[in-house]
């Protein structure tokens, strides 16, 4: 096993089996050296999941033989959005990029040796664009008006209005690509994605409102339910079983056995332990490392809510006040790193470190970190990090090299987003 992080406490056995972290590669490709770096320093905070977001509206990153247009067309984007926000623009800088199967083989082996495993996420059935970029006729209203809407992954950011269509055809394509998924990486647990799913093409379009009266589904949510477990059921063949973000429980419940991966605080957290569910905790407003670090001006994009390291060391996965049975039904917590804004390693270590150093801590020990005990044994951690050559945020504030001048960003309030997730949770 590798040895943990000096100044980190994590002794005695974990809190949580599932000690996660997600990586959006789909908006950021990087090369797999940059991963396997990655995946050592996880292995430095006794973190033994990587989940990689290989698909979305920006790029596919994932090989499938059966259909090389999906990384031919849908690796491939001829500049990408610079800032978040109305005032944002495009760089005119083409990204491009994608593994092949052989390396992501590769990098499983080289994860697991180190203690971690990798669950792979193809996301459907929304953030579809770099799908329909290569094969339009998986889109909604046909090939011909597919190809007039878009001509490859999106450049801008946010959630696309393209979504697949739910022709048995589309079925077959979607089953064909998670059977080579299911043949690359030996996870038990296979992401589906599931979220923030667009049905306007859905409800505008007559095939669709044809094949839901079929197959006798109420609405779009139903129509998004029975996609899902479409999917879980071609997993399950495989002896897998799926993880997906918790709109997934919108409408039916696609998959009894599903894991999920709850982001919108409580929301998807209690429906899914109340459905018996395991769930996995990922609140934006504690595990989202793409989120600003404070409200000082010179933070590079600042977008989200501020997320400090002083903030992560709170989080509190199962309170006292949690509901009865929640904590049985928590496997673990996970940091998710989207990568929009980070468009390179220095990028990726601001965001990530030191904060992945107060949630290691809390994915170990199960709870909220001492705040002065931790801030005593800082020092050390930080320089560790030095001796990695992490290029993380220093506690001061970032360096000026570190900072993006003139790029754009949207901050969010923290009190709105709490607002926003107490309506969301009434209404389950």
């Amino acid at each position: 096993m590798t040895a943990p992080a000096p100044g980190l406490r994590l002794d005695g056995e974990p809190r949580f089996a599932w000690r996660g972290v997600m990586l959006d590669v789909a908006r950021r490709y990087r090369p797999i050296a940059d991963l396997e770096r990655f995946v050592d320093l996880l292995a430095a905070h006794r973190l033994n999941v990587l989940q990689l977001h290989l698909t979305d509206d920006q790029g596919w990153r994932f090989e499938v033989r059966a259909y090389p247009r999906l990384t031919e067309v849908g690796g491939r984007r001829s500049q990408t959005q610079l800032g978040h926000g109305p005032r944002s623009t495009l760089d005119g800088v083409p990204h491009e990029g994608w593994y092949t199967q052989h390396e992501l083989r590769g990098l499983v082996r080289y994860a697991a040796a180190r203690g971690i495993r990798i669950v792979p996420e193809i996301d459907v059935p929304g953030h579809a664009q770099a799908i329909l970029a290569a094969y339009p006729e998986f889109g909604v209203g046909g090939a011909d008006a597919v190809r007039e809407r878009i001509s490859e992954p999106w450049p801008r950011f946010g959630i696309s209005d393209e979504v697949l269509n739910v022709e048995a055809s589309t079925l077959e394509f979607i089953g064909t690509v998670f059977d080579e998924l299911c043949d690359v990486f030996d996870s038990e647990l296979i992401g589906l994605g599931g979220d923030e799913v667009r049905k306007d093409r859905w409800r505008a379009d007559a095939r669709t409102q044809e094949l839901m009266a079929e197959r006798g589904l109420a609405n779009e949510e139903e129509l998004q339910s029975w996609f899902l477990a479409q999917v879980a059921d071609r997993v399950r063949g495989h002896g897998r079983r799926v993880v997906g973000w918790d709109e997934m429980l919108e409408g039916r419940d696609p998959a009894p056995d599903a894991v999920v991966a709850s982001w919108r605080g409580p929301v998807g957290a209690e429906l899914g332990a109340r459905l018996g569910h395991d769930v996995v905790l990922c609140p934006d407003l504690w595990t989202y490392f793409d989120y600003r670090q404070s409200d000082r001006e010179d933070e590079p994009i600042p977008v989200g809510t501020v997320l400090s390291l002083e903030d992560v060391g709170t989080f509190d996965p199962v309170p006292a006040g949690a509901p009865s049975g929640f904590a049985d039904r928590v496997v673990g917590v996970q940091a998710n790193v989207w990568c929009e804004h980070l468009d390179g390693r220095d990028r990726l270590d601001y965001a990530v470190f030191p904060r992945l150093g107060a949630f290691a801590e809390v994915a170990w020990n199960g709870g909220p970190v001492a705040p002065d005990d931790f801030a005593a044994r800082l020092p050390e951690y930080l320089a560790w990090l030095d001796a990695q050559g992490v290029a993380y945020r220093p506690l001061d504030g970032p360096r000026p090299e570190q900072q993006r001048p003139g790029v754009p960003g949207v901050p969010r309030d923290r009190a709105d987003r709490l607002a926003e997730l107490a309506r969301l949770t009434a209404n389950l």
